[in-house]
């Protein structure tokens, strides 16, 4: 099979495209036929070597954990699953993914594709559906009524959090430049804070503090998020633990927080479908590359400036 392969850690040029074997299915694992890959900031830090401690690499490395396929094959124990069916699921970080024709994952964590997507959009939405609900519903316990602040509303996980934080009741507050305002709108923010004019910490104090704040930018933002919520808020992170300064300042005012994985997880993948085909959340895909191109859609996503997704079609939709 065609897959990208990460040779050593470094920039995009340790990608090449090169010719594996097709992976076996172990006992309770599916074989999938990969249509499409969504593109993740994880990947390139996962490339540039931030993640080695927690990941370490054994290299040539097959990167990609947002994957909608067709099964085609099954372990002797895997029985959940029919040749044929259309799935999408987050493949963990400590093996290969997706930027490759065919993948292995456990039938555990695979569910099957929303209906009214194609493989495309599938693709956009496990790492994003997967971390906005289990930081929002399950970290968070977001409920009717709550005030949340979602980082980087444009981006990919921004605006399915907007979308869900919408559907679980919040009244919610993105960042996000004012270009972006009516987009933002249009998934539910109720309120756009221009990060290039204005200062959300302000906003967030002048509104009585937020019950959330949804960390996905890191670094120094991750203490003026603690600063943004009230006492006895909540705090979840998905780019980097805190340091020192803002575990004493959310010890101080009583905020939970914690840096987070995602979970692969059937359950919440089911969920997010039906969620999905009963219109409450959209997708939104800027941009798609060929398998030939994963270093120029990294490239883009280093950027940080896209709005919605940017996936890897693998075969035509």
């Amino acid at each position: 099979m065609k897959a990208v392969v990460m040779s050593d850690y470094g920039t995009n040029d340790v990608l090449m495209v090169a010719e594996l074997a097709i992976p076996q299915p172990g006992s309770t694992e599916v074989l999938v036929r990969i249509y499409a890959t969504g593109l993740n900031p994880v990947d390139f830090k996962i490339r540039e070597g931030h993640l080695k401690e927690l990941f370490p690499v054994e290299f040539p490395r097959v990167l990609g954990g947002d994957i909608s396929g067709v099964v085609v094959d099954a372990g002797a124990l895997a029985k959940d699953f029919k040749k044929g069916d259309a799935v999408y699921f987050s493949n963990p970080l400590d093996r290969d993914g997706g930027f490759a024709e065919f993948v292995t994952v456990d039938q555990s964590i695979v569910a099957l594709k929303p209906k009214t997507l194609n493989h495309i959009e599938a693709a956009s939405l496990p790492v994003v559906g997967l971390t906005s609900v289990q930081a929002l519903r399950d970290f968070a316990g977001v409920k009717k009524g709550d005030k949340v602040l979602i980082h980087a509303g444009a981006g990919g996980v921004g605006s399915f959090a907007i979308q869900y934080a919408k559907y679980l009741g919040a009244e919610v507050y993105t960042t996000a430049s004012s270009q972006r305002s009516d987009y933002l709108k249009s998934l539910g923010a109720d309120r756009v804070i221009d990060y290039k004019t204005e200062d959300f910490v302000d906003v967030a104090q002048k509104a009585g503090g937020m019950d959330v704040v949804f960390e996905s930018i890191g670094g120094t933002n991750y203490l003026r998020s603690i600063l943004a919520t009230k006492k006895g808020g909540v705090v979840p992170a998905v780019v980097n633990p805190p340091d020192a300064e803002t575990e004493s300042l959310a010890r101080e005012k009583n905020i939970k927080t914690s840096f987070m994985l995602l979970q692969g997880s059937r359950r919440d993948l089911s969920h997010i479908a039906e969620l999905i085909d009963r219109g409450i959340i959209k997708t939104s895909v800027s941009k798609t590359f060929a398998l030939d191109d994963v270093a120029l859609g990294l490239a883009e996503l280093e950027k940080g400036r896209t709005q919605g997704k940017l996936v890897v079609e693998i075969l035509p939709n």
